[in-house]
């Protein structure tokens, strides 16, 4: 006796040959602690495909009122954040300076933001 048995899966591919990567989403929350306030900023990295990206590790930095660097590793959702703690002040700005991937290439050119609160590379994050 013989078998046809025939599995399938839901496979989700970009165009051919497709190995770029960028942002498609930046969005900001801040959090008030009283004396200070905290800064949230999710972002969302996609591949030229508009596929979501993960194992991607995204580096940016705050603005001079914040001072620092910061960077975090997307999800299989291809969403990470960061946040940046006891800021003092009206807001900060949070720039994307690069991505790096296994098998990507990052293309901050391509950075965009669909609801337009952010160029998908600088967003700003006002005091809560």
């Amino acid at each position: 006796s013989t078998s046809n048995d025939s599995k399938s899966a839901d496979v989700t591919i970009g165009p051919a040959g497709d190995v770029t990567m960028h942002v498609g989403d930046l969005d900001q929350a801040g959090s008030d602690q009283g004396r200070t306030w905290t800064a949230s900023v999710t972002i969302k990295v996609e591949s030229g495909g508009h596929v979501p990206v993960s194992g991607a590790t995204v580096s940016g930095a705050f603005s001079a009122g914040a001072k620092g660097t910061a960077s975090c590793i997307t999800s299989a959702s291809g969403t990470c954040f960061v946040t940046k703690a006891r800021l003092r002040g009206t807001g900060v700005t949070f720039s994307v300076t690069g991505a790096t991937h296994a098998t990507r290439t990052y293309q901050g050119g391509n950075n965009h933001d669909p609801d337009g609160d952010s160029n998908g590379t600088t967003i700003v994050v006002p005091h809560p």
